[in-house]
């Protein structure tokens, strides 16, 4: 009986925090532009398996391009940033020797992060975000 109980516990506990997950993920669907916090929450929580992470912890890993803050627009280079950073990409070899978003977009591209074309600049909406981080969990 204590084992049933106990795996009913722990299968109410995943359930409510799939939901939260879920429920996370189509608030940040319905955003036509991303900021960095949308993507530092649904990042730590893929890469990281939902345990919380700061954003200073972050730039202190390398992570999290230094100087931005959690209201700042995402745009693709900030994202190719962190995707690099994680995957630790070495297809590049500007982006191995100069570590910018510049160089880690067009790493990200060749790996097939983000879609051909994508830009430094570009800005980045709650579905694109999504799916970007969605290749990155996929692989681990």
């Amino acid at each position: 009986m204590r084992i049933i109980t106990t795996g009913l516990l722990i299968l109410c506990m995943a359930t409510t925090a799939f939901a939260q997950s879920a429920v996370l993920a189509m608030k940040v669907a319905q955003k036509q532009q991303a900021t960095v916090e949308d993507a530092v929450t649904l990042f730590v929580q893929v890469t990281k398996g939902g345990a919380q992470a700061k954003m200073d912890e972050l730039i202190t890993q390398g992570v999290l391009p230094s100087g931005v803050k959690p209201e700042t627009p995402l745009t693709k280079g900030i994202l190719a940033y962190m995707i690099a950073k994680h995957v630790q990409l070495s297809n590049s070899l500007m982006f191995t020797i100069f570590k910018s978003r510049r160089y880690a977009v067009t790493a990200c591209v060749a790996a097939g992060y983000l879609p051909s074309g994508s830009g430094e600049y570009d800005p980045v909406s709650g579905v694109e975000l999504l799916e970007a981080i969605g290749r990155v969990g996929g692989e681990e």
